[in-house]
């Protein structure tokens, strides 16, 4: 370096009145006045053509539902690519009860008239299962979530009225600061999830199958949905419809009609799953940091953490290792779909206990690249806004919390809000590690097609140059944490 730590922080001091009016925040070192050891270098990134030929691949292989067989080929790739580099690989391996539907359906039969189908927009995971021929039972109303009427449903089939529930961001964040300059958090965002996490009270009621039907989305947007998706078997099969069969079917309960559900699926008991623990060696061992992701998910952007993350650790792996102050651990975790059994995150906090003991810092990568998709007022058509969809950088601390922000400068209209999540929200795979008192970062799009399995993996709604200048910010975000001593990044400043 032409000029020492030493040498190089009294030059950039003499610059301080300059970097007070030319930034709002001057409690941040920007990048340009770090030593060399701590500033991005762009070319060093691999390009975004290489980056996105890696998310259509993965896209190509289908949803990574825990432990299937694009799943188990996609973890390989991600470990694989890591041992390329360099990187010492430890394997966590766990075996569940893997669910995988097969085929589903539904059928009407009215009281009088002809019997028709309806199109079902998608099955709910690890529900139950039917024989090929389904289940017939009159289709009986069992009211609005939450107010459901359970009372004489034993032997039917229930239909269940449900509405998407925006998130109140509003009540549940308090913004550390929002990108670009000027704007607001929203006070409410939608991410589409069923409200229903449970179907054990028409289990308990003796119901043959359960159908929910969307009330306040599109079809579009409803179909493919994999939600809820982490529960337990639920020993009774569901399948939801959208707005206008779910009236239909509304209409005709409690008339005589019959339905017939079809859900047929397959249970491979002890199914493997692996965790992929990846190591870049620092200057010292005795202090980490830890990226982390999850493997498993319904499409291109559930799952592309995974190719974010080698894309982080190549070009982490190319700087000097003098250069690089701490080891940083790389995490890609299975169990994200399937946290009922398969404990993800959680898993290697338990099985490394110290490993978390010498981390310092971490940095939760989700959902790079997302582009704004929302329903007309006529819940007719569902259709991208030409906008970045919103991202959120959890983080309970205004040290990573300003770490976020300053990375995240001047990238023009790229909507991201750095939050601390007050009242309830949620860090993701960056929960369980927050939990454990580690300084946590964690970075996620949660639009409404998050968890939906689309044939194309619904990589049509993602950008390949905003994921790209989203790795960019955060190997940014990386640097400056590697450059904060542990007393700085747990806010303790004295």
């Amino acid at each position: 370096m032409p000029f020492s730590r030493r040498g190089f922080m009294k030059w950039a001091a003499s610059l301080s009145a300059f970097a007070a009016a030319s930034r709002a925040r001057a409690d941040v070192l920007p990048f340009f006045m770090e030593s060399a050891g701590t500033q991005f270098r762009p070319a060093l990134l691999p390009s975004q053509e290489e980056v996105w030929e890696h998310v259509k691949w993965m896209a190509q292989l289908g949803p990574k539902f825990t432990g299937n067989k694009a799943h188990t080929e996609f973890v390989e790739f991600l470990a694989t690519q890591l041992q390329s580099l360099g990187l010492e690989i430890t394997r966590d391996r766990y075996t569940f009860p893997r669910w995988e539907a097969k085929r589903w359906g539904i059928g009407i039969q009215p009281a009088s008239g002809q019997p028709f189908k309806v199109p079902v927009t998608s099955y709910w995971p690890y529900s139950g299962q039917t024989p090929p021929e389904g289940v017939t039972a009159e289709l009986v109303d069992g009211g609005t979530h939450p107010a459901y009427r359970l009372s004489g449903v034993e032997g039917k089939i229930v239909f269940v009225d449900i509405a998407n529930e925006p998130g109140a961001w509003g009540e549940m964040y308090q913004p550390w600061g929002v990108l670009p300059a000027g704007t607001a958090l929203p006070a409410t965002h939608s991410m589409l999830r069923s409200p229903v996490n449970k179907l054990a009270p028409f289990h308990k009621a003796g119901a043959a199958a359960v159908i929910l039907g969307w009330t306040n989305v599109s079809d579009a947007n409803a179909a493919d949905q994999y939600a809820p998706f982490g529960s337990a078997l639920q020993n009774i099969p569901a399948l939801y419809v959208g707005r206008e069969s779910g009236a239909r079917m509304k209409a005709m309960a409690g008339s005589g009609a019959k339905a017939t559900v079809i859900l047929e699926a397959g249970t491979f008991p002890d199914a493997p799953t692996e965790t992929i623990i990846a190591t870049l060696p620092g200057s010292s061992a005795d202090e980490v940091i830890i990226v982390n992701t999850h493997t498993d998910g319904s499409n291109a952007l559930q799952e592309n953490g995974g190719i974010g993350i080698v894309a982080l650790a190549k070009y982490f792996s190319q700087i000097p290792k003098a250069e690089r102050r701490r080891t940083m651990v790389f995490v890609l975790s299975t169990g994200h779909f399937a946290n009922s059994y398969v404990p993800s995150i959680r898993g290697v906090i338990a099985k490394h206990p110290e490993l978390i003991q010498k981390t310092v810092a971490a940095l939760t990568v989700e959902h790079l690249g997302s582009r704004e998709w929302v329903d007309d007022a006529a819940l007719k058509n569902y259709k991208p806004t030409g906008r970045d969809e919103w991202v959120l950088a959890l983080t309970r601390l205004k040290s990573t919390g300003d770490v976020m922000l300053d990375a995240f400068q001047g990238l023009g209209d790229r909507r991201i809000a750095v939050i601390n999540p007050v009242k309830g929200g949620f860090f993701g795979e960056g929960n369980a590690l927050a939990a454990a008192g580690v300084p946590t970062a964690a970075f996620m799009a949660a639009p409404d097609y998050l968890c939906a399995a689309s044939p194309n993996g619904c990589i049509d709604k993602l950008s390949a140059e905003l994921m790209h200048v989203q790795l960019q910010a955060l190997a940014k975000a990386l640097h400056r944490m590697d450059a904060m001593s542990a007393a700085e990044l747990k806010g303790q400043n004295g």
